[in-house]
């Protein structure tokens, strides 16, 4: 009985095969940790045309193909807290190459990283100072009158309030994963910001630059199976797909390459925003001038990813029901917040879409 149950297994009782495999993906595991392959992001031509303060506004080189034709210009707005970089991963999985490839003229705002400087700085420092400044580098470069915005989550929102500002500066008005109609029972933002006793100020003034860490362990707690643990096994599942592996690491650095947020804009967004729900109501103001989204009466587009769980696709697009505009388009993916901008199915079948309408 004994040789037999040896016989059967491998005299120990346990498969053999199961555990070399674990203890190969386990030193390929290893190895990838403490030696991880180098990888860029960011790689599209450009040059830097703009500069204040710790702002740059990067203009993306003109395909050979397009070279001596007019093409209609769009400044990419990405949000305060990450890199803009997302937009641009890498080959294969880039906004702005898809944008280039169909001829349009792409302007894109790096925010940088701000510093004890910039605490102070407002929303009103940001779309009237800021987003104005690059609008009107852009026009003056591109000799068009009118150009367009595609505002990704919170850069989103200041295309918004910038265009119901001054609506006679813009053509087009694209809207990614952006909180327009803050309020939303499919928003944990949302039911943590009305939790009682719940005050942005105070956390503001505590912080002066509220750090990243402060964000990705809220957006952590959002989706916390996947952030620890589903991503991590579909990484020890495809240790032998290097271009996963290099996709992933590249995730992997604009996850932490979190920049602060100055807290007076932080405490308006979550007060004016998700508590109070101004935008949509009329009441904010910036620099004594009230919000009207009525004024927003050019081609707006909502895009937005139907498993989002950081902006929820109704905040987007219900905002656009309060807009002016005749026209108004929608472009969605069954994907989360940065999948918008990462997803192999999103660059085959719907950025090329969203680049015709913006040169439509």
């Amino acid at each position: 009985m004994s040789s037999s149950g040896a016989a059967s297994a491998g005299g120990t009782g346990l498969p053999h095969a199961p555990i070399m495999e674990f203890y190969e993906r386990l030193n390929k595991a290893i190895a990838l940790a403490t030696n991880p392959p180098k990888v860029e992001v960011g790689m599209t031509p450009h040059s830097t045309v703009y500069r204040e303060d710790r702002l740059q506004l990067f203009h993306y080189d003109t395909p050979p193909a397009f070279k001596g034709k007019e093409r209609p210009p769009v400044l990419l707005v990405y949000a305060l807290i990450n890199r803009p970089y997302i937009m641009d991963l890498q080959p294969g999985l880039s906004v702005v190459e898809d944008l280039l490839a169909k001829g349009l003229d792409v302007y894109l705002v790096d925010w940088g990283s701000p510093t004890l400087e910039d605490k102070d700085l407002t929303v009103n420092d940001y779309v009237n100072g800021y987003v104005d400044h690059c609008v009107e580098k852009v026009r003056k470069i591109s000799g068009e009158d009118k150009i367009s915005l595609l505002g990704y989550c919170m850069g989103g929102t200041f295309t918004t309030m910038y265009t119901a500002l001054h609506p006679e500066r813009i053509r087009k008005l694209g809207l990614m994963a952006a909180p327009v109609a803050f309020t939303s029972t499919q928003s944990l933002l949302n039911v943590w910001a009305h939790a009682p006793g719940f005050d942005a100020w105070k956390i503001a003034r505590t912080y002066g630059l509220v750090p990243p860490q402060f964000f990705n362990s809220a957006f952590d707690m959002l989706d916390p199976l996947r952030t620890g643990y589903e991503k991590y096994r579909a990484l020890l599942m495809r240790l032998d797909d290097t271009e996963f592996i290099e996709n992933f690491l590249r995730m992997e650095k604009w996850n932490l390459d979190g920049i602060p947020m100055a807290g007076p804009t932080y405490a308006e967004v979550v007060t004016n925003g998700y508590q109070k729900d101004m935008l949509v109501k009329g009441t904010w103001k910036l620099d004594g001038k009230t919000l009207h989204l009525e004024n927003i009466r050019m081609p707006v587009a909502s895009i937005v990813g139907t498993q989002d769980t950081i902006v929820p696709a109704e905040c987007t697009v219900r905002g656009l029901g309060y807009m002016g505009s005749k026209e108004k388009v929608h472009f969605e993916l069954p994907s989360g917040h940065i999948g918008l901008s990462t997803s192999r199915k999103g660059h085959r079948e719907m950025w090329p879409a969203v680049a015709e309408w913006f040169l439509k």
